[in-house]
């Protein structure tokens, strides 16, 4: 019974070691940037849908993101895409409630939450699509750079297929 536990005592401890590593190897982040973001009534009157891209570049950081928000009378959905094209994080904003799902948890390079008061600043600069609008943010130690892809009346997008 003993000799079997000694043999299984290493496999029983290699996942924790595994995780160990992951840990140690985990991609640089930026530090939340602090500040408020604005409500969401703050952006055009109507429902839209805005496709962007974003690229951020501080310290050892350097992440882009496709993002795709959609604004809904006073709620706004701002969705975060990686390279591959899979969700990276998503951030409602429903009144002064933000709630965020950031499924790449501690590998995530930004911050949700800064994601969207930068992309607030982008609207807010009336960078109309197409466009491309750098903000600097020296004192949290980076720059976005975003491309304005896109803008369109919410009516104008339809789920259903063609005839």
């Amino acid at each position: 019974m003993r000799r079997r536990l000694l043999v299984l005592l290493p496999v029983l401890a290699l996942p924790g070691c595994a995780t160990l590593s992951l840990l140690w190897h985990l991609p640089p982040r930026l530090a939340a940037c602090p500040g408020p973001i604005p409500s969401a009534s703050t952006l055009p009157s109507g429902d839209f849908v805005w496709n962007d891209r974003v690229r951020y570049r501080g310290g050892k950081v350097d992440a882009g993101f496709t993002l795709v928000a959609e604004k809904r009378a006073d709620k706004l959905v701002l969705i975060g895409l990686n390279t591959f094209g899979a969700r990276a994080f998503s951030v409602t904003q429903d009144g002064d409630a933000i709630e965020t799902d950031a499924r790449l948890g501690r590998a995530l390079q930004v911050p949700a939450e800064t994601v969207l008061r930068d992309w607030h600043a982008l609207r807010a600069a009336t960078a109309d699509p197409p466009a491309t609008f750098e903000l600097a943010r020296p004192e949290c130690g980076y720059t976005a750079t975003f491309a304005a892809e896109g803008r369109r009346p919410l009516d104008a997008v339809s789920a259903s297929p063609s005839p």
